[in-house]
């Protein structure tokens, strides 16, 4: 599995080409991977959902923040 441990499931899901595109600039841009974006992006909703508290979800100069 990736960086995010053993206990990982795979998900596969359809982004329109503009989402996609999207990302992928935030993604360069901010010199992480797409997936990293998608998964501090679900771990901030499901936080959210929860009612818990917000993890900090920066990004500046470059460099991804948590």
């Amino acid at each position: 599995m990736g960086k995010d441990g053993r206990d990982a499931e795979r998900v596969t899901t359809t982004l329109t080409r503009s989402q996609k595109r999207e990302l992928d600039l935030l993604a360069e841009r901010q010199g992480v991977k797409v997936a990293w974006l998608v998964r501090r992006s679900i771990e901030a909703y499901l936080n959210e959902v929860r009612g818990g508290p917000m993890l900090p979800f920066e990004i500046d100069g470059g460099h991804a923040q948590r």
